[in-house]
């Protein structure tokens, strides 16, 4: 079996060895996604293989009207950009786990790396938007009456920089970037 491109690698780089400090952005989270890491990377149709949940603070961006739509983002959507604050890996299909306020996380500002490889873009799953606070033990998704909980389609990592250069440099400071769309008009 050959190694596809789309391979995550700079979680095997030498300075991936020692752990992330936590990001300043952390006390600011205000979204946990869980995401689907597929046995073909970047194909949302292959089998699942883990899920990674991201607590990140993000920022919306803009509304999708019926002449901005494409690929992964569609009329009525939000576009949302902001830093992954920590992260952890699931096994598949974890239940309510992910909105735990007792989840063990295992890395500060970016996705987590396994066997050399992580969740990459395009990926779907689900987006908890609000007051990261009211979380509980039991990963309850309605703590919080004012927030969003709906399906989220994460269109690139690590841009604007990458994880290479000045990527390298800026990332474990403040965290690696994360963009997408929320799809408030769908059913989770």
């Amino acid at each position: 079996m050959t190694t596809s491109p789309r391979r995550f690698t700079s979680g095997q780089h030498p300075r991936a060895a020692g752990p992330w400090p936590a990001t300043p952005l952390q006390p600011f989270a205000n979204a946990r996604l869980l995401l689907a890491e597929n046995a073909i990377p970047g194909d949302t149709t292959s089998a699942v293989v883990a899920a990674h949940v991201l607590e990140c603070f993000l920022v919306r961006a803009n509304y999708i009207s019926a002449k901005e739509n494409g690929p992964g983002v569609d009329t009525g959507d939000f576009t949302y950009s902001g830093m992954v604050c920590r992260a952890t890996r699931l096994p598949p299909h974890p239940g309510a786990i992910w909105l735990s306020s007792t989840l063990s996380w295992q890395q500060n500002g970016r996705r987590v790396a396994s066997g050399g490889s992580t969740v990459v873009a395009p990926c779907e799953g689900l987006i908890w938007l609000g007051d990261l606070s009211l979380l509980n033990p039991a990963g309850a998704a309605d703590v919080d009456p004012y927030a969003q909980h709906t399906a989220f389609v994460v269109l690139e990592f690590g841009a604007d920089y990458g994880s290479g250069g000045i990527g390298s440099l800026v990332q474990p400071l403040i965290g690696e970037r994360v963009f997408g769309t929320l799809k408030p008009n769908r059913v989770v």
